[in-house]
């Protein structure tokens, strides 16, 4: 059962993946033509990029409920900002205003010692109802075409999104698992008081990991934006689930101290191949919100399952 876990914990998604693609591709012959395959990488795109800075987090110990907010927060400031700075300097506040976000988050974690989920929780309702306040609770159109640009066109034939993925990929994978940041991540998550005792800073490195889940929670919420054209306050309802779906899906441990960047890269994809299975096949959006919710009980009954018999595997002296 033990190898069987740890084959799971390096291939599973890519499983999953597979049988996906055939199911797919035996409903859909469209699915087959480059243009679907990319629209389907391009809408789990924005599910990954958040999902690589949960992973950060739940590697940590922690967790991050507020993303969705942080999202529509982004696409507040940028649609109110834009007529008199332009989309560079409103994309820049807007990120900054982010990240500021993250900062409050990983001090009151920290500082304050308070849960991460209550913690999160909480900044979710407060950035919601302020991004409402802001906006007298209406929808703010944005009326610069060129801020398309952003998030609507293509490079080298690859929808922008994409090419957005696949580089913060790179930058998280590299800093999570080839820099002294990244292993003091996981020593963190891992065994906090052992990190504290072998002189770690804890609290930084956590604050640090919040502000990098709302940035790359802020920016999927410049790419939304400039793809409607609209600040929408309440952005993504329900998104949460999806970025923490992906995270746990892709082999990420909600027990803390691994995380894996290429499991939720390719879980990304995979929910993505969820819903667009889902809407072939016609089925409503809630039923696709329970399918999404049942995945993710998949997700966690695995990583319960592979906790339990890895760490029964450790008390007898088995080297897993």
């Amino acid at each position: 059962m033990v190898k069987f876990l740890k084959l799971y914990e390096k291939i599973g998604i890519f499983i999953l993946i597979v049988l996906a693609s055939i199911f797919l591709a035996i409903v859909s012959p469209n699915f087959r033509n480059l243009d679907t395959i990319l629209g389907i990488i391009m809408q789990g795109s924005y599910g990954a990029i958040i999902a690589f800075g949960m992973t950060y987090a739940i590697t940590s110990g922690g967790l991050d409920l507020s993303v969705e907010a942080v999202m529509g927060l982004t696409s507040v400031i940028i649609a109110m900002l834009i007529p008199t700075m332009g989309f560079v300097g409103a994309i820049l506040i807007a990120i900054t205003a982010s990240c500021f976000v993250g900062l409050i988050n990983g001090l009151l974690i920290t500082k304050m010692d308070v849960n991460p989920f209550i913690t999160t929780l909480a900044m979710q309702a407060i950035l919601r109802g302020a991004s409402l306040l802001i906006t007298g609770g209406r929808q703010i159109v944005i009326s610069q075409k060129e801020f398309m640009s952003i998030g609507a066109t293509e490079l080298f034939h690859i929808p922008t999104p994409i090419v957005y993925m696949v580089v913060l990929f790179i930058i998280f994978y590299i800093i999570l698992n080839m820099t002294t940041f990244g292993r003091h991540v996981a020593a963190t998550g891992s065994n906090e008081q052992a990190a504290k005792m072998s002189g770690l800073n804890v609290s930084l490195i956590k604050i640090i990991v919040y502000i990098l889940v709302a940035f790359s929670a802020s920016i999927v919420g410049v790419i939304r934006t400039s793809q409607t054209l609209i600040g929408i306050p309440t952005m993504a309802p329900g998104f949460t689930l999806n970025v923490l779906t992906i995270a746990i899906l892709g082999g990420t441990s909600l027990a803390g101290g691994k995380g894996n960047l290429i499991g939720t890269l390719f879980a990304g994809i995979f929910i993505s191949m969820i819903y667009y299975g889902l809407n072939l096949l016609y089925v409503q959006i809630f039923y696709q919100m329970l399918a999404v919710g049942i995945t993710l009980l998949f997700a966690l009954f695995i990583d319960g399952l592979r906790n339990r018999y890895l760490n029964v595997a450790r008390i007898k002296g088995i080297r897993v």
